[in-house]
């Protein structure tokens, strides 16, 4: 989930399999899946009611065991309007190219993980991974996209989708 002080979950969130170029049928799926070739991505609406003075944290749940050696990634994501609809902006058929990182995860050799701002946590099943966007989101009232990337090419995470919420 994406939370400022009242709850925003994503408009769109889906794990894709960048390695295929093939348009996806819309379905709920109850985890996301950040792997070698599979990149998770979510789409939010920023409401215009958000301010500099409210604190932005991206909210992701452990969703089974997971194998992490390099680390993962997360990054902006440029393209806007995408989604599971059969049509020019599939999110399996449009550019997935990432923008700048906006933090990155990283394991340890006691087994936990370190973000970038010094926060360690475990990767246990439904641990809640949080971390503090505030300073990288910036603009409000519009859209906006992150992706979530694996830096090892044996990692494998699963995390709650928000389609897990809805069963």
């Amino acid at each position: 989930s994406f939370k400022v002080d009242d709850k925003i979950y994503p408009l769109n969130d889906r794990s894709v399999d960048v390695t295929e170029n093939k348009s996806l049928m819309p379905m709920q799926i109850r985890n996301l899946e950040v792997s070698n070739n599979k990149i998770t991505f979510l789409r939010f609406d920023i409401p215009s009611t958000i301010t500099d003075s409210h604190k932005i944290n991206l909210k992701l749940v452990v969703d089974g065991d997971s194998t992490l050696d390099g680390g993962i990634s997360i990054q902006e994501y440029g393209q806007t309007g995408w989604g599971e609809s059969t049509n020019s902006k599939n999110i399996g058929i449009i550019d997935h190219t990432l923008g700048a990182t906006l933090a990155t995860l990283t394991p340890q050799a006691d087994g936990t993980i370190v973000w970038d701002n010094g926060t360690a946590q475990s990767m246990d099943n439904g641990t809640i991974l949080s971390i503090d966007l505030t300073d990288k989101i910036t603009s409000y009232g519009e859209e906006y996209s992150i992706a979530i990337r694996a830096l090892g090419t044996t990692d494998k995470v699963k995390f709650f989708s928000k389609e897990k919420q809805l069963t």
